[in-house]
C-alpha cells in the first residue's frame, strides 16, 4: 500500500533521509544492457553530476550517493527550514539557475523583475526547499535526456522515489556505508576505493591530491561546476573523519553477519553488531523510518 509522502518526510524540521529511484521495470537503463549488449553507463554520471549541482539550489546537503545500472541512492540532510533564510533576490537566482531563461543577456534585471514579484516567491521559495521538488528536478531532465538519446517516449523511472528516515547520524553513516558497499555486493568491484560513481570513491579521490583530507571531518559534497570535480565543503561536518570512514567500510566489507562480528572492528564504530543491525536495515526498501533497536542502543 502506498504510504502517504507527508508522512514519511518531515517538511518542517527535515533531518536525514535515505532516498533513491529505480529504472522502469528494473531495466539496465543506466548500465550494460546484457539482452541488447548496448551500453548506457554514460547515464550514472548523468545523475551523479545533476544529483550534486542540485544540492547547491535545495535545502539539501549530500553526503552519499552510489549511482548503479539500474538504480540509485544518496544520503542526504535535508534542512527545510533553511530556505527562510534565503532573501527574495537570492530565491529568484537559485530558480533561474534551476530553469535559466531562454534569453540570459540581462539575467541580473530578470532575477530583479522576479524577487519583486512577492506570490510567486512565495511559491518558488516553499519549491527549493521541499525534498520531493529537489529528486523531482533530478529525475525528470534524466528521464528526458535517456528518452532523446533512445529515441522514444514513455516512463524511465519506476514509480515514485524511495524515502526513509534516519532517526541521528550513526544511522545516516550506516546508511552512506550501505551505498557505498553496493558495487561491492554486486560483484563489480572488490575494493572500497575501486567503484566508480560512489560518494567514497570521489571523496578518496580528492584526498589522493590532498592527505590532509583523510583526518578532517566528513562534510557535504558539492559540484565544482568550473573543474567539473566533486568537492567536498561546507560547516555541515559529521563527527567522523574521512580516514576513520573508510576504515569502517573496509571493516563492514569483511563482516557479512553479525554473529561474527568481534575485537577487530574499528574503535570509532561503536558497538560493532548494532553497526551491522543499522547497515542491514538499509537493505529494506526504503519506505518506513530506520529504527535503532533499543537493545543496540545501551551498546552503542
Amino acid at each position: 500500500m502506498t504510504v502517504p509522502r507527508y508522512k514519511l518526510i518531515d517538511r518542517e524540521n527535515g533531518g536525514y533521509y535515505h532516498v533513491g529511484s529505480r529504472c522502469v521495470r528494473r531495466a539496465w537503463l543506466c548500465g550494460r544492457d546484457p539482452l541488447s549488449g548496448r551500453d548506457f553507463s554514460h547515464r550514472r554520471r548523468w545523475i551523479e553530476d545533476r544529483l550534486l549541482a542540485l544540492a547547491e539550489l535545495f535545502t539539501v546537503k549530500v553526503y552519499s550517493y552510489v549511482v548503479m545500472s539500474n538504480h540509485y541512492h544518496i544520503g542526504l540532510h535535508y534542512c527545510p527550514q533553511k530556505k527562510l533564510e534565503w532573501d527574495d533576490e537570492e530565491v529568484a537566482r537559485r530558480w533561474l539557475t534551476l530553469y535559466p531563461p531562454m534569453q540570459t543577456e540581462h539575467i541580473d534585471a530578470q532575477i530583479a523583475a522576479l524577487a519583486a514579484n512577492s506570490e510567486r516567491i512565495a511559491e518558488l521559495r516553499e519549491r527549493l526547499g521541499d525534498l520531493s521538488w529537489y529528486m523531482r528536478c533530478l529525475n525528470e531532465p534524466i528521464a528526458r535526456r535517456a528518452n532523446q538519446e533512445d529515441d522514444c517516449t514513455g516512463r524511465f523511472w519506476d514509480g515514485r522515489f524511495a524515502s526513509n528516515g534516519l532517526p541521528d547520524e550513526r544511522a545516516l553513516r550506516a546508511c552512506m556505508a550501505y551505498q557505498d558497499l553496493n558495487p561491492i555486493r554486486a560483484g563489480m568491484a572488490n575494493r572500497v576505493d575501486a567503484p566508480e560513481h560512489t560518494s567514497l570513491q570521489r571523496r578518496l579521490e580528492e584526498a589522493a591530491d590532498d592527505p590532509e583530507r583523510l583526518d578532517q571531518p566528513i562534510s557535504p559534497l558539492c559540484l565544482d561546476t568550473v573543474r567539473e570535480l566533486v568537492v567536498t565543503g561546507g560547516p555541515s561536518v559529521l563527527d567522523v573523519s574521512l580516514r576513520d570512514y573508510r576504515d569502517q567500510v573496509e571493516w563492514t566489507a569483511g563482516v557479512q553477519q553479525v554473529e561474527v562480528a568481534n575485537e577487530r572492528a574499528p574503535p570509532t564504530l561503536g558497538d560493532p553488531k548494532s553497526w551491522l543491525v543499522l547497515v542491514a536495515s538499509s537493505r529494506r526498501r526504503i519506505r518506513r523510518p530506520t529504527t535503532t533497536p533499543r537493545w543496540t542502543v545501551a551498546l552503542a
